[in-house]
């Protein structure tokens, strides 16, 4: 009976753990966002986003059925100079939610999440 429930045991962690591993390999650790412009390209965190502060997939991933599986690129709806089927084109769509929530998160949390241009279009980078 101990072997039994040692077996269930040692087996459902492993199998929780090979899940969460798998999950953390598809998550990239960083991306550059370019929309092209005069503003320099965003360093942005998806691992932070997605692992640290638990920000659900869908948020910026709202089309795609399963996130977790791989994604279309923003622009592929979003364009560069204008969206599909009436989508913000991309820069409007990264600034509202972007923006949005960092003001957001600020207000209820008392935090400093940047929401100013060279906050996150940093010079150089």
């Amino acid at each position: 009976m101990k072997l039994k429930k040692f077996l269930i045991g040692f087996f459902s962690g492993a199998f929780l753990l090979g899940g969460t591993y798998l999950l953390a390999q598809q998550i990239p650790e960083e991306c550059v966002v370019d929309v092209g412009g005069r503003m320099a390209p965003v360093k942005f965190s998806h691992a932070k986003h997605a692992t640290e502060y638990k920000i659900d997939c869908k948020t910026c991933h709202h089309k795609a059925q399963d996130p977790t599986k791989g994604v279309q690129k923003c622009v592929e709806c979003h364009g560069l100079k204008g969206g599909k089927e009436g989508a913000p084109k991309a820069m409007l769509a990264y600034h509202k939610n972007c923006v949005n929530c960092h003001k957001k998160v600020n207000a209820e949390q008392q935090k400093k999440a940047p929401t100013k241009c060279n906050e996150c279009h940093k010079k150089g980078s």
